[in-house]
């Protein structure tokens, strides 16, 4: 046991150390990448964008760019199939109960204009329950309804990426 630790510790002092007075710089952003200013939000402003003293569903964009944004959405009730046929959806799980049906075949939703298609049912899908801290990676083109636990709330963080 005693060995042990001493080769361990022997292995670790043994490795090369790199010490560095500068920070790397940052990699250059592509010619067309968005710059947005620091921003910092603190918890009781978060809550105010995801939380309603009336109890309707609220969903807040904080983020908006050509290809992605970013929304807080809070969710009291059942909601619609859609698809979004040029969007992935990464989805963060913050609060509440709910779940997610995905998959199938979406049936008798419009085309609301550029490729999301919104209402109808969702035929074959899978359910998902969800809790506090999971994730999703929601494909572009994939039906799915999301359902709040009657009686409770569910809110969660989309990071929406356009392909």
């Amino acid at each position: 046991m005693i060995f042990r630790r001493f080769f361990a510790l022997a292995a670790l002092a043994a490795l090369p150390l790199s010490v560095s007075a500068q920070t790397p710089a940052a990699p250059p952003l592509p010619h067309n990448a968005p710059i947005d200013a620091f921003v910092y939000q603190p918890a009781a402003e978060v809550a105010a964008l995801t939380h309603r003293s009336d109890g309707k569903p609220q969903s807040k964009i904080v983020i908006d760019h050509e290809n992605y944004f970013i929304e807080y959405v809070t969710r009291v009730i059942n909601t619609n199939a859609e698809a979004h046929n040029h969007w992935y959806d990464y989805i963060h799980v913050l609060d509440g109960e709910g779940s997610i049906t995905y998959g199938g075949t979406q049936e008798g939703g419009r085309d609301t204009g550029n490729g999301e298609i919104r209402g109808g049912s969702l035929v074959g899908g899978k359910f998902q329950i969800l809790h506090p801290g999971d994730r999703l990676v929601i494909p572009p083109g994939m039906p799915h309804i999301f359902t709040a636990t009657p009686g409770h709330t569910f809110t969660y963080l989309i990071f929406k990426h356009k392909v």
